[in-house]
């Protein structure tokens, strides 16, 4: 089964930056257990990435996956949200994939979280996949922010902080995903997020644009255009993007083309 394919993007709550990408970190060969109430995701294997930047070695024997691409072999894409700003059209966006019966993945801060527990509630009870997009939204190398690094403990403290906000709201763990803020990663953010039990670090395959002002239509024409199975969506919740207004437009056009929708761990499969 051929699966994951990659490109490079910044992200942030509102403001990602343009596409480079580095190639995959290598692959994992056995996972701990799953700490959440669903099933463990399967692993899924991985196919070379493009050689557009020099691929991002880990020094440790389990390293987090990155992920910008599922299961090529379905008609199936994700769309995830990203949530760190305001709360912006997050009610609209749920409503939407409500009546389009679509399930979609929630990157959320847990600053975020804290102060929209009841938008974080009524993802879970719809059934999306939970995130972790770190507490308060620092890089986790200080590229895009030109800070220092963060160290170990303080990475994992971002993703424990998060993670303990949004369980005490739903009762779930975002465990085992994360989405790295401002898309900012190493090779020893993939050891330190594995080790914290983050096996899988979520990029994309097509980003919306919709942050950096791209009206609703420009949405929908590239998202239509560049689908692909397995792709993976990056949009936002916050006012500032026009994602929400372009969505139902999406889900109709892609399932005018064939595709159908799944959350991330669907889409590994």
């Amino acid at each position: 089964m051929s699966l994951l394919s990659m490109m490079f993007s910044a992200c942030d709550g509102s403001s990602p930056a343009g596409d480079t990408s580095p190639a995959a970190a290598p692959a994992i060969t056995e996972a701990p257990p799953q700490e959440s109430t669903p099933e463990p995701t399967p692993k899924p294997a991985v196919t070379p990435a493009p050689a557009e930047r020099p691929p991002v070695f880990a020094d440790c024997d389990s390293p987090a996956l990155e992920v910008r691409r599922g299961n090529s072999t379905r008609q199936m894409v994700a769309l995830t949200f990203d949530a760190g700003s305001d709360a912006g059209y997050t009610s609209q966006i749920l409503q939407t994939l409500s009546d389009a019966g679509v399930k979609a993945s929630f990157s959320l801060t847990g600053e975020w979280s804290e102060a929209h527990p009841d938008l974080v509630q009524a993802m879970a009870a719809g059934g999306h996949l939970l995130m972790n997009h770190s507490y308060d939204h620092p890089s986790f190398t200080g590229l895009s922010t030109g800070e220092g690094p963060l160290s170990t403990q303080q990475r994992i403290d971002e993703l424990d902080r998060a993670d303990a906000v949004i369980r005490s709201i739903t009762g779930q763990t975002t465990k085992p995903y994360f989405r790295p803020p401002y898309a900012d990663f190493d090779g020893s953010v993939l050891c330190d997020v594995y080790a914290d039990g983050y096996y899988y670090l979520v990029m994309w395959t097509v980003d919306t644009m919709g942050w950096n002002g791209a009206t609703a239509d420009e949405i929908v024409q590239t998202s239509l255009s560049r689908a692909k199975p397995g792709a993976i969506y990056i949009m936002h919740v916050g006012s500032q993007s026009q994602d929400a207004v372009a969505l139902p437009r999406v889900i109709d056009g892609m399932r005018a083309q064939g595709y159908s929708f799944g959350t991330i761990a669907d889409i590994l499969r």
